[in-house]
């Protein structure tokens, strides 16, 4: 009898465990399916954005909308209404049509678009001409909205002003956001079946935002629970203090933060034009060091982060503010920006144009392979590039590309105006960053000067949990001391579901253009426990879950040998008993 109950015993703790085991491998596969599953049907979405703009070119807002497509797929074409041909909406998966001016569109352009079946997101001007697909609704005039909303009015965003958008009538479908004049809600975005309109022109932050909300639906994704964040300490160089860096680094890494460093390896006198290099500061490279290894992550910001006779760290270095042009010369020579009618045939002002595309090129590659060349000989490994106020050109990006998976902050949406920057609401890869990863910058930086610094980070952080897995991205100047470091993070940390980004956990891929620059061969820099992680959604709640399975089913394993240990040995004992006494 003790026999049977033993066994009996065994081989129900042995299925309870073997279920257990099962349970667990299933949510492994499926968690690994779900990751994946994102991953495949990010790789397998095709789209094609059709856009009318004042002179058929690519223009800022087609820009922003590259930003926000881009943390949904990779494959994002972009073609004029005048260039769009039968081919080009072959095997796509999404159509999203822009309009940006009121403007008749071309017959061809018109047919293709109307004759689609797929997904099809129309923003902006000139909805009507697309056909009787979007037929659910019709544009009536204009309207001032002061608040938008989801689909009801319990989570909402405050407007800082009133802004325009097409006032819509609904015959069928619903609104799934809201803008709203006083009482009255008026459809932001707007779907019947599969026709998605957004009845705003201006795709400009706030709208970027509500635009990246509405994406979601149509592109049939559930966001991930939560928000993600991060903190860069800011425009660290040869001058900086160690020992204000080293007090903000402890107040992170006290709070479990793991954070960025972006670093100017070397300081310009604007005066003097004397050089101070990172090397010459034995006491703030051993601090970097100390950081590094405790787990922050370098980001190059810069070489010198200067131009001309600026000084570093609030001067520019990859863009001409004097100018507002890309770089086409050396720093002590006068520049003259020429236009095509200042050349006699168009072959004149192309080879100009060539040239100096050239020497961007040049110059901003020897800047950042100099900058990685004195960071990586220290034993500092920048994992990262944050471009000096954000100011680069498009060839500038396209250089970056080679030797940078993840650029930091906000980015320059062309080469016509420096000052038309902007950033995403989530983490993405637009096209015209050629591969590269975007961290976004969402909510700035502490102002010490503002009077109402507190309110204003409030704000911006309500706004972005208005956006389902909106990033909460912010920088910090180390100068301003640890007291005001800890204030800015209170008005993050209370956010529900956040989630610190380490960058040193993300995917990095080996670059051969970083590589040839880094003689060192400096391995990636990880701290203790950290790997490397496939995709930042990963990071998510699911995963929470099941490493806590994990550890159940791994305390019932151990639980079971045990029990099974001890049983054994009391049978032992109990047999020996019984052959004592018959012996």
């Amino acid at each position: 009898m003790r026999a049977m109950s033993l066994s009996n015993i065994f081989h129900r703790t042995f299925r309870i465990v073997a279920w257990l085991g099962v349970l667990l491998l299933l949510l492994g596969i499926s968690h690994g399916t779900w990751a994946s599953a994102a991953k495949e049907a990010d790789n397998a979405r095709k789209i094609l954005v059709v856009y009318t703009t004042e002179d058929g070119t690519i223009s800022e807002s087609v820009r922003i909308l590259d930003l926000l497509l881009g943390h949904f797929a990779r494959n994002v074409v972009f073609k004029s209404d005048e260039a769009v041909e039968s081919e080009d909406l072959r095997d796509i998966s999404h159509l999203v049509y822009y309009g940006a001016v009121p403007r008749a569109l071309p017959q061809q352009a018109a047919q293709l678009m109307a004759a689609y079946r797929g997904p099809f997101l129309a923003v902006g001007e000139n909805v009507g001409q697309l056909g009787e697909r979007f037929s659910y609704m019709s544009v009536e005039q204009k309207v001032a909205i002061h608040k938008v909303s989801k689909r009801d009015d319990s989570s909402y965003d405050l407007l800082d002003q009133t802004y325009p958008i097409a006032q819509i009538a609904l015959r069928r479908g619903e609104a799934m956001l809201q803008g709203w004049k006083g009482e009255q809600a008026y459809p932001l975005l707007a779907v019947g079946r599969n026709s998605y309109y957004f009845s705003a022109v201006n795709l400009d932050a706030p709208f970027l935002y509500y635009l990246g909300e509405g994406l979601y639906p149509f592109f049939r994704e559930q966001p991930a629970a939560g928000h993600p964040a991060y903190i860069r300490l800011e425009d660290i160089h040869p001058q900086s203090d160690p020992v204000l860096l080293k007090a903000a680094g402890d107040v992170l890494e006290d709070k479990g933060i793991p954070y960025m460093i972006a670093l100017i390896p070397v300081y310009t006198n604007p005066v003097t034009h004397e050089q101070l290099r990172l090397k010459d500061t034995p006491k703030l490279v051993e601090v970097l060091k100390e950081l590094q290894k405790r787990g922050a992550s370098i980001v190059l910001h810069g070489y010198t982060h200067q131009y001309r006779h600026s000084e570093t760290g609030e001067g520019f270095e990859f863009w001409d503010v004097e100018n507002n042009a890309p770089i086409m010369d050396e720093p002590d020579r006068e520049v003259t920006v020429r236009h095509r009618h200042d050349f006699p045939s168009k072959e004149a002002y192309e080879s100009y144009v060539e040239k100096n595309r050239q020497f961007n090129e040049s110059y901003t590659r020897h800047r950042l392979e100099s900058g990685i060349k004195e960071l990586t000989e220290l034993g500092l490994y920048p994992l990262g590039f944050e471009a000096p106020h954000y100011t680069m050109s498009q060839e500038g990006y396209r250089v970056a590309a080679e030797y940078f998976q993840y650029v930091l902050g906000q980015v320059q949406l062309g080469d016509r105006d420096w000052q038309r920057m902007s950033t995403a609401p989530y983490v993405t890869a637009p096209a015209f960053l050629h591969g590269m990863t975007l961290l976004p910058e969402t909510i700035g930086y502490y102002d010490a000067v503002s009077p109402s610094t507190a309110a204003d980070t409030a704000r911006k952080v309500r706004q972005m949990q208005f956006v389902s897995g909106g990033v909460i991205g912010m920088f910090y100047h180390p100068y301003l001391g640890a007291d005001r470091l800890k204030e800015f993070l209170a008005a993050v940390e209370s956010v529900p579901g956040l989630e610190w980004i380490d960058l040193k956990r993300l995917e990095h891929k080996p670059s051969e253009r970083f590589q040839a620059v880094d003689r060192t061969n400096t391995p990636l820099v990880m701290t203790t426990g950290s790997r490397p992680l496939p995709e930042l959604a990963d990071m998510g709640v699911s995963q929470k879950i099941l490493w806590g399975i994990a550890a159940v089913v791994a305390l019932a394993v151990i639980a079971f040998l045990i029990y099974t240990l001890r049983i054994r040995m009391s049978l032992r004992k109990q047999l020996f008993e019984e052959r004592s006494i018959h012996g």
